[in-house]
């Protein structure tokens, strides 16, 4: 069924599905008619500077009634969303509260990484509609859409009711601001990373700060400058496992409740013979058990590993499927009390947790190449990473 995208909205928000519909020519004023599609987000995509009791997540429910708000009196706050892949993004509508009687100040920018951003427009709502209104992004690739503000013409509080995506298919994201020549130190702040990797007879050390480090096991491609982790099989491994490792982890700990979120982007390049990583963890620093989540790469399917209870077998749910080899994987974890949801190339699964089993227990994130090979059978795992939250 063909709708416009500046007045309708698809009813179904179901994780990580793209809906169809067609843009008209008259929604979009200057712009030409196009085949277009909205992106779906998923609420565990969107972040915020701050908020009030209107959360981030009312500018991603479908409906008008509801907003995001912030005071915006001590400076700009800004939305994110990411958009769990590369896309060309032809425009995003948005709607603000009272914006048939207010002006706001307000920036959109994209980015590759979550980290570098670019303009792309600057200026005010109409202050004519609390409609949705198009804002042309004339295609231009990226995985994240943020808006800023400082407020309206009437007060400092930035209050938006709705914020769509809407792409022309995929884009070409490989553009990073990454330097071949460059350690990965350089190129990603790593200043709260350890990195746990080997030495030169295979056996595992660990290397705090790192600096400018590199090394065969952990260093930068020299065509795209990603940061690559390279595991032989049957390396050694730390005392508590049988497996070997090239994973960053980091230095702070904390324990749950509150929010906590990675996002990387990543490519597995090679696996192992048993065709198993795992490219992502909430570890804790407990023995017997205390692994709350795993991320785990098994040939081309993509799980997270869980547990209720410390200590408990682990449980596996399935995120995604079929993604090839070198295929970009664009993932995000975020813990939110006794909840974890992660989110693979824009599509999320949820788990929850018994908070009194885990409450007293330090945890942190581990990112990078855990292979899941303990014999010497001449195979490797390898990772690249191109962005890093």
């Amino acid at each position: 069924m063909l709708k416009s995208s500046a007045h309708q909205k698809a009813s179904s928000r179901t994780s990580g599905f793209i809906t169809s519909m067609l843009v008209a020519a008259a929604s979009l004023g200057s712009m030409s008619a196009a085949a277009q599609t909205r992106l779906t987000i998923p609420d565990a995509n969107i972040s915020a500077s701050g908020s009030d009791i209107n959360l981030p997540v009312n500018a991603n429910d479908g409906s008008l009634s509801t907003r995001w708000s912030a005071d915006a009196s001590g400076g700009a706050q800004w939305l994110q969303y990411n958009l769990g892949g590369c896309y060309k993004i032809a425009c995003a509508n948005l709607a603000w509260y009272n914006g048939d009687s207010r002006k706001y100040n307000l920036t959109l920018q994209t980015s590759n990484d979550g980290r570098t951003w670019s303009d792309v427009f600057n200026g005010t709502n109409s202050g004519t509609t609390a409609m949705l209104k198009p804002y042309a992004f004339g295609d231009k690739s990226a995985r994240y859409v943020r808006l800023q503000s400082t407020g309206s013409n009437v007060n400092n509080w930035v209050s938006l009711s709705e914020m769509e995506i809407w792409t022309n298919g995929t884009g070409n994201c490989s553009s990073y601001a990454l330097d071949p020549k460059k350690s990965p130190g350089e190129n990603f702040d790593l200043s709260g990373y350890k990195l746990q990797t080997l030495d030169g007879a295979l056996q595992f050390k660990q290397v705090s700060p790192i600096n400018t480090y590199t090394d065969k096991y952990f260093y930068t491609d020299s065509s795209t400058g990603a940061m690559t982790f390279y595991v032989p099989s049957g390396a050694g491994s730390t005392t508590n496992s049988h497996y070997p490792r090239s994973e960053l982890r980091t230095n702070a700990t904390w324990r749950m409740g509150g929010t906590r979120t990675l996002a990387v982007s990543m490519k597995v390049l090679q696996q192992p013979a048993t065709k198993q990583i795992i490219i992502g963890q909430i570890h804790g620093e407990q023995s017997g058990g205390s692994e709350l989540l795993k991320l785990r790469w098994t040939n081309g399917d993509i799980l997270m590993g869980v547990k209720t209870n410390f200590g408990d077998s682990e449980q596996r749910i399935l995120i995604k499927s079929g993604v090839a080899i070198g295929e970009n994987i664009d993932y995000v974890i975020k813990l939110a009390g006794s909840t974890v949801t992660v989110t693979v190339n824009g599509t999320s699964k949820s788990f929850t947790y018994n908070t009194a089993s885990w409450s007293n227990v330090d945890l942190y994130f581990k990112l990078g190449a855990y292979s899941q090979d303990s014999s010497a059978d001449g195979t490797y795992a390898k990772v690249a990473v191109t962005a890093l939250k």
